[in-house]
Protein backbone atom coordinates (compact mmCIF):
# COMPACT_ATOMS: atom_id res chain seq x y z
CA UNK A 1 0.00 0.00 0.00
CA UNK A 2 2.12 3.50 -0.92
CA UNK A 3 1.75 5.84 1.42
CA UNK A 4 0.73 9.51 0.10
CA UNK A 5 0.95 13.23 1.85
CA UNK A 6 -1.33 14.41 4.59
CA UNK A 7 -1.84 17.06 6.55
CA UNK A 8 0.22 15.53 9.34
CA UNK A 9 3.63 16.32 7.53
CA UNK A 10 3.57 19.69 7.98
CA UNK A 11 3.36 18.80 11.34
CA UNK A 12 7.18 19.48 13.42
CA UNK A 13 9.80 16.58 13.57
CA UNK A 14 9.75 15.39 17.27
CA UNK A 15 12.92 12.98 17.87
CA UNK A 16 11.93 10.16 20.04
CA UNK A 17 13.16 10.40 23.54
CA UNK A 18 15.20 7.05 22.94
CA UNK A 19 16.93 8.22 19.89
CA UNK A 20 20.30 8.42 21.07
CA UNK A 21 20.04 5.13 22.73
CA UNK A 22 18.68 3.49 20.07
CA UNK A 23 21.25 5.03 17.74
CA UNK A 24 24.09 3.77 20.01
CA UNK A 25 22.72 0.32 19.92
CA UNK A 26 22.72 0.32 16.31
CA UNK A 27 25.65 1.36 16.28
CA UNK A 28 27.19 -1.89 18.14
CA UNK A 29 25.04 -4.06 16.36
CA UNK A 30 26.97 -2.38 12.86
CA UNK A 31 30.16 -3.21 14.94
CA UNK A 32 29.00 -6.73 15.63
CA UNK A 33 27.67 -7.58 12.76
CA UNK A 34 31.01 -6.18 10.44
CA UNK A 35 33.49 -7.92 12.41
CA UNK A 36 31.42 -11.73 12.17
CA UNK A 37 33.31 -14.17 10.24
CA UNK A 38 30.16 -15.19 7.92
CA UNK A 39 30.06 -15.11 4.43
CA UNK A 40 29.93 -11.31 2.75
CA UNK A 41 25.86 -12.17 1.07
CA UNK A 42 24.47 -12.84 4.43
CA UNK A 43 26.52 -10.33 6.31
CA UNK A 44 25.80 -7.78 3.99
CA UNK A 45 22.38 -8.31 4.17
CA UNK A 46 22.29 -7.86 7.89
CA UNK A 47 24.15 -5.09 7.51
CA UNK A 48 21.82 -3.72 5.42
CA UNK A 49 18.81 -4.73 7.97
CA UNK A 50 20.88 -2.35 10.49
CA UNK A 51 21.30 0.26 8.54
CA UNK A 52 17.03 0.39 7.95
CA UNK A 53 16.60 0.26 11.73
CA UNK A 54 18.74 3.62 11.26
CA UNK A 55 16.16 5.22 8.58
CA UNK A 56 13.27 3.39 11.22
CA UNK A 57 14.69 5.29 14.39
CA UNK A 58 14.73 8.52 12.90
CA UNK A 59 11.71 8.78 10.92
CA UNK A 60 8.46 6.93 12.19
CA UNK A 61 8.86 9.06 15.42
CA UNK A 62 5.60 10.48 14.76
CA UNK A 63 4.53 7.97 12.09
CA UNK A 64 5.70 6.10 8.98
CA UNK A 65 6.89 8.64 6.76
CA UNK A 66 7.04 11.49 9.37
CA UNK A 67 10.99 11.98 9.21
CA UNK A 68 12.90 14.99 9.99
CA UNK A 69 13.59 16.24 6.39
CA UNK A 70 10.70 16.44 3.64
CA UNK A 71 10.67 18.00 1.07
CA UNK A 72 8.37 21.21 -0.01
CA UNK A 73 5.76 19.07 -2.05
CA UNK A 74 5.23 16.72 0.48
CA UNK A 75 4.15 19.26 2.79
CA UNK A 76 2.45 21.62 0.84
CA UNK A 77 0.47 19.09 -1.35
CA UNK A 78 -1.96 16.52 0.06
CA UNK A 79 -2.57 12.77 -1.62
CA UNK A 80 0.68 12.39 -3.18
CA UNK A 81 2.44 8.98 -2.85
CA UNK A 82 5.50 9.46 -1.02
CA UNK A 83 8.78 7.47 -0.58
CA UNK A 84 12.25 7.82 1.74
CA UNK A 85 15.17 9.12 -0.18
CA UNK A 86 18.56 8.32 1.29
CA UNK A 87 20.54 11.19 0.80
CA UNK A 88 23.52 8.92 0.83
CA UNK A 89 22.70 5.37 -0.68
CA UNK A 90 22.58 2.57 1.51
CA UNK A 91 25.01 0.42 -1.08
CA UNK A 92 27.87 3.22 -0.70
CA UNK A 93 27.14 3.16 3.27
CA UNK A 94 27.62 -1.12 3.42
CA UNK A 95 30.49 -0.90 0.65
CA UNK A 96 31.94 1.46 3.54
CA UNK A 97 31.13 -0.96 6.57
CA UNK A 98 31.79 -3.90 4.58
CA UNK A 99 35.53 -2.30 4.24
CA UNK A 100 38.91 -2.43 6.09
CA UNK A 101 38.41 0.24 8.73
CA UNK A 102 34.91 2.00 8.55
CA UNK A 103 33.80 4.96 10.63
CA UNK A 104 30.94 4.07 12.23
CA UNK A 105 30.18 7.26 13.55
CA UNK A 106 30.07 8.77 10.15
CA UNK A 107 27.75 6.22 8.57
CA UNK A 108 25.66 6.46 11.36
CA UNK A 109 25.50 10.33 10.70
CA UNK A 110 24.96 9.69 6.98
CA UNK A 111 21.83 6.84 7.40
CA UNK A 112 19.93 9.39 9.29
CA UNK A 113 19.78 11.91 6.60
CA UNK A 114 16.71 10.78 4.56
CA UNK A 115 13.94 12.70 3.26
CA UNK A 116 10.76 12.19 2.67
CA UNK A 117 9.91 12.84 -1.57
CA UNK A 118 7.40 12.26 -3.67
CA UNK A 119 7.31 9.47 -5.88
CA UNK A 120 8.05 11.34 -8.97
CA UNK A 121 11.11 13.13 -6.84
CA UNK A 122 12.28 10.03 -5.85
CA UNK A 123 12.41 8.56 -9.80
CA UNK A 124 14.35 12.08 -10.47
CA UNK A 125 17.28 11.53 -7.70
CA UNK A 126 17.92 7.79 -7.74
CA UNK A 127 20.73 7.82 -9.47
CA UNK A 128 22.81 10.68 -7.52
CA UNK A 129 24.19 10.43 -4.41
CA UNK A 130 24.93 12.89 -1.51
CA UNK A 131 22.78 15.96 -0.75
CA UNK A 132 24.49 18.08 -4.17
CA UNK A 133 21.63 16.21 -5.77
CA UNK A 134 18.48 18.35 -4.12
CA UNK A 135 19.74 21.43 -5.56
CA UNK A 136 20.53 19.58 -8.77
CA UNK A 137 16.66 18.20 -9.50
CA UNK A 138 15.54 21.76 -7.84
CA UNK A 139 13.94 20.01 -5.00
CA UNK A 140 13.21 22.45 -1.50
CA UNK A 141 14.19 19.87 1.41
CA UNK A 142 12.47 21.69 4.90
CA UNK A 143 13.82 19.96 8.16
CA UNK A 144 10.78 20.04 10.19
CA UNK A 145 12.88 19.77 13.43
CA UNK A 146 12.41 24.11 13.27
CA UNK A 147 10.29 24.10 9.77
CA UNK A 148 13.13 25.90 7.73
CA UNK A 149 14.89 25.26 4.69
CA UNK A 150 17.64 23.38 4.33
CA UNK A 151 20.95 24.41 2.88
CA UNK A 152 22.81 21.54 2.16
CA UNK A 153 25.85 22.93 2.68
CA UNK A 154 24.96 22.66 6.51
CA UNK A 155 23.65 19.39 6.74
CA UNK A 156 24.75 16.67 4.42
CA UNK A 157 28.62 17.43 4.66
CA UNK A 158 29.40 14.55 7.18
Amino acid sequence: MPYCSGLEHRNRYVPAATLQQQLADIRIVLDALRCLPIARPLKKGMLDWALWQITFATGNTQRKFLGRWRSESVIRQVGLKIERDHVYQRKTLLEELLGPSPDLERIVARAQCCVVVTADEHRSLRLIDGGEKYRVAGITVYDMLDETKVTLEQLWTV
